[in-house]
């Protein structure tokens, strides 16, 4: 297994190496000197938005993310993931700017205990860990506190106003930190209720896989748009060969899935055609 784990790391690091230097050098280098000049003269590394387009580019990731959250995805500057030594998880890894005005954390977690990652059964997840996010005074994506006025009916007070405050959950991608709950095996759910959690965990692992194979070795295919070409070069070959009786083509690609462009409410700009250049995608 360690064997096994050791091979797959060194694959997996040629490919990330080779993402990583178009991602952290090449597309740097591109960046016209007007912007890296910044506004303002405060330097800015990089592309603006970079990871976030490259996230709204991806179906299953970009179907969590709201326009509140894109503000917040700004000052997202890398997305790393680590496989296990011994090969039965990995981890992901967002690393945010110091100066971000929603949270103090730095980097984001989500961990994957996956007995079973480097084959191509369908994956037995043992255990998924997220992380606490620290909120600062009022920026919270996840939640919004709503006052409420209540007039209160009997006693002696009875006819007297107070404000009540809830607390109430607002759709945003960040709540992927806090994955679906491990049910107990003492505890009895009816067949709804165990779809509902089996659909819900299945979802989340989807998304982690959309990071793991697809994105973090891939970014800047992602954010010019040559992986949504290689992905439908792929689905067109998968097509032709189920129209010449090839059968179904399942379970070719490892038990990964395979991802596309979000259309519809994405707040992300489509991909740029022709030279790759997506001005949408910088900050003014």
């Amino acid at each position: 297994r360690r064997e096994r784990a050791a091979q797959e790391a060194k694959k997996k690091k040629e490919e990330d190496e080779g993402g990583d230097e178009v991602a952290k050098e090449g597309v740097v280098e591109d960046v016209e000197e007007e912007d890296a000049a910044g506004v303002g003269g405060q330097e800015v590394k990089g592309i603006p938005q970079f990871w976030a387009c490259a996230m709204g580019h991806v179906d299953v990731i970009a179907e969590l993310i709201t326009e509140s959250d894109v503000d917040c995805l700004d000052h997202l500057i890398d997305i790393t993931c680590h496989d296990f030594p011994d090969g039965l998880g990995f981890e992901l890894h967002f690393h945010f700017s110091p100066n971000n005005p929603f949270f103090t954390n730095t980097t984001l977690t989500k961990r994957y205990e996956v007995p079973n990652l480097l084959t191509e059964d369908e994956p037995i997840l043992k255990n998924v860990t997220g992380c606490t996010i620290d909120w600062k005074a009022g920026q919270s994506l996840t939640y919004r506190e709503v006052k409420k006025k209540q007039r209160k009916k009997g006693g002696p007070n009875a006819g007297q106003i107070r404000t009540m405050t809830k607390r109430e959950r607002t759709e945003s991608f960040f709540h992927f930190f806090t994955p679906p709950k491990m049910p107990a095996f003492s505890e009895v759910m009816d067949e709804e209720e165990a779809d509902e959690v089996e659909d819900a965990f299945d979802h989340d692992y989807d998304v982690a896989q959309a990071f793991r194979g697809h994105l973090v070795p891939k970014a800047v295919l992602w954010f010019t748009g040559e992986a949504m070409i290689l992905d439908e070069e792929y689905e067109e070959e998968l097509l032709a060969e189920e129209g010449a009786g090839g059968g179904s083509a399942e379970g070719g690609g490892g038990g990964q899935h395979q991802f596309t462009f979000n259309g519809g409410d994405n707040p992300f700009p489509p991909p740029a055609a022709g030279d790759g250049e997506n001005p949408e995608c910088k900050q003014n």
